[in-house]
């Protein structure tokens, strides 16, 4: 049996517990077990569950879905968003708030679900619904600006 790699020149090779590179004769074996029509499993998770690897994933992934919120607000990324926390602008500063206490509430979560891993719970999709969601937090109103020639009064150079 042979697993898939992310390396097309690479499978891994359960039984030997080894990596076999084109080129080799154990590469030619490999080949050989193909053409007699067997097929390698999947390229495997790039961690294992439940392991430092796997919760840094989520924690990414959780980051990754918080920076999209932030930029759908206008923001560059949280860094960028959370400075306004002391602004002297309303609205930046209930922008900079509301995303502080939300991710904040999400680190925390997802601090309880690394110490008490819920039984089949494994993927970002299965972990997202369990985390605060931005909704919950007291944002206020979006304002959309007309940036766009031809939107608004914009000045004509």
């Amino acid at each position: 049996m042979y697993q898939l790699t992310a390396d097309p020149t690479v499978v891994y090779c359960p039984e030997r517990q080894s990596w076999i590179s084109e080129g080799t004769w154990l590469w030619d074996q490999y080949q050989q077990w193909l053409m007699e029509g067997n097929r390698p499993m999947p390229i495997g998770p790039a961690y294992v569950l439940y392991s430092p690897e796997h919760f840094r994933a989520i924690r990414d992934a959780a980051f990754t879905w918080m920076n999209s919120e932030v930029k759908a607000r206008g923001y560059d990324d949280l860094a960028n968003c959370a400075s306004y926390f002391n602004s002297g602008v309303e609205r930046y500063r209930l922008e900079a708030r509301a995303l502080v206490a939300w991710r904040d509430a999400v680190n925390q979560r997802l601090e309880q679900l690394v110490l008490a891993p819920p039984t089949g719970i494994e993927t970002w999709e299965q972990v997202r619904p369990l985390l605060p969601q931005p909704e919950a937090f007291p944002w206020p109103a979006s304002v959309e600006l007309p940036l766009e020639a031809g939107d608004g009064p914009t000045a004509q150079l």
